[in-house]
């Protein structure tokens, strides 16, 4: 009787041990990112220079005519839906073990300064970086 109650001990532990290992992945970074059917929000970088504001968005993977982007309200908003990277050809696609990759509809909204000009915002997409141009309105 003894043996078998050690038996469950030790499974328990074994259990217990690998609902610790799957709790510690759930809480990593990358795991709370995934969130597959809400939308991400892109990275950006937004610079100044004398003549304009200068936005660029991170879309790597993007076809550039699925990107939209208009102005509302004062603020730009950029969105769109990146496809799912998959490998090339393969017969079957068995599990993922690690997806860092954000995918799936996207919007990012910047507040626009009073200062542009909204009629001759430009942008152009390349190497997987949306280049958006802002131009500062002539001083008065």
């Amino acid at each position: 009787m003894q043996v078998q109650l050690q038996a469950t001990e030790e499974s328990f532990s074994s259990v217990a041990r690998q609902l610790s290992k799957w709790v510690d992945q759930m809480l990593t970074p990358e795991y709370r990112r995934y969130s597959p059917g809400e939308a991400w929000a892109p990275a950006v970088n937004l610079y100044e220079d004398d003549d304009a504001f200068h936005v660029v968005v991170d879309l790597a993977g993007m076809d550039p005519t699925a990107v939209g982007l208009k102005v509302e309200a004062g603020r730009l908003l950029i969105s769109g839906e990146r496809p799912t990277p998959r490998p090339g050809k393969t017969k079957r696609l068995a599990c993922t073990h690690l997806m860092e990759i954000d995918h799936g509809p996207f919007l990012r909204s910047i507040e626009v300064p009073a200062t542009v000009d909204m009629e001759v915002i430009n942008a152009k997409y390349r190497a997987g970086l949306l280049w958006i141009t802002l131009p500062k309105k002539p001083a008065p």
